[in-house]
């Protein structure tokens, strides 16, 4: 779990994104007038270089200016870093004080913006100081989140599967396979907390039914079928669950070809998300053992996910998983 930083005592790894040489040894004379901790200073000139640097080092904060030159602007850049799982605080610099990007620096979730010209030693350490503070509690509320969350999927588990252990070995590859399939959706938060609650909505499935070793009859399959619209319903009642995680809870039974349930959507209409988990889930369900059968070895399960690409699942995310199981690249 994230723990407070200390403020005072430590050095700060700091990355200054600026492109223009005056402006730059401007922000690095501040930082030379501020008391301690002593500051490391990075700078980098463009999007792709300070995206390499993020990339290779730890920093406690990122310093960017909001009109950097070249494709990608000051806030594309920080709307990257800042998605990369909020790996640091983000402090965006302008030459005016401008409300317009007082709101855009606030809804992509950047920590402050600071006016050039009105920047003394004093205003840069105190926006510093507050930007790490702050960037430590939301992850120590965020490891809050994500522990409480795994408690539950593995409680709600124990009902039908003995370890418990089912929720956090698909949401571990999951997650795995959405990094490979889409960067941008992995770094939502709610990503793994849909994961893990997927089948929530089986609260609410009588154990008679839930642990019935023999095939369900049409009432009872009814009945187990309704889970994913009443995970979906408890999870829009939680705010930081109602998005994506609902998503997943409500559509990682839909099939590609649009016979699944409960919406009967097809193709793209199922949420990315649900696409991901949807190939996941079977793998996990053919790899380990269920009540009617034993588990099967890997081969199989890929012959199986294989022969579902086009009618159960999405052929990408197919390409893709298998890939990742393989580690060798296969022919579209």
């Amino acid at each position: 779990m994230a723990t407070m930083p200390e403020l005072t005592n430590t050095a700060r790894n700091v990355l200054v994104v600026e492109d223009d040489d005056e402006d730059y040894e401007f922000t690095r004379d501040l930082f030379a007038e501020l008391p301690a901790p002593r500051h490391e200073l990075v700078w980098a000139r463009d999007y792709g270089t300070a995206i390499d640097a993020a990339g290779r080092a730890r920093f406690d904060v990122c310093l960017v200016d909001y009109r950097l030159g070249g494709a990608e602007s000051g806030i594309d850049l920080a709307r990257a870093l800042i998605g990369e799982r909020r790996a640091m605080p983000v402090i965006l610099l302008t030459g005016m004080d401008d409300r317009e990007i007082d709101e855009r620096a606030a809804s992509i979730g950047a920590a402050d913006y600071l006016v050039k010209g009105e920047i003394s030693a004093a205003i840069l350490d105190r926006a510093i100081r507050y930007a790490i503070k702050n960037h430590a509690a939301l992850e120590a509320l965020q490891d809050s989140y994500r522990v409480t969350v795994r408690a539950l999927a593995a409680a709600l588990e124990l009902r039908d599967d003995e370890t418990g252990a089912h929720a956090s070995r698909v949401t571990d590859l999951a997650l795995r396979l959405a990094r490979r399939v889409a960067p941008e959706l992995a770094d939502d938060p709610e990503l793994e907390y849909g994961f893990l609650l997927h089948d929530i909505g089986k609260i609410g499935v009588p154990d008679a039914i839930l642990l019935k070793p023999d095939r369900l009859d049409p009432s009872e399959l009814g009945r187990i079928q309704r889970h994913v619209t009443l995970g979906r319903q408890i999870l829009a009642e939680i705010p930081y669950l109602k998005g994506t995680a609902a998503e997943i809870a409500a559509a990682h039974h839909e099939r590609w070809d649009g016979s699944g349930y409960p919406n009967q959507l097809q193709g793209e209409e199922i949420p990315l998300a649900a696409r991901i988990f949807s190939v996941v889930d079977t793998f996990d369900a053919i790899t380990n053992d269920r009540p009617y059968r034993r588990a099967q070895p890997l081969e199989h399960a890929i012959n199986e996910i294989r022969k579902g690409s086009g009618t159960q699942f999405d052929p990408a995310v197919v390409h893709a998983f298998i890939e990742l199981l393989t580690g060798t690249r296969v022919a579209a």
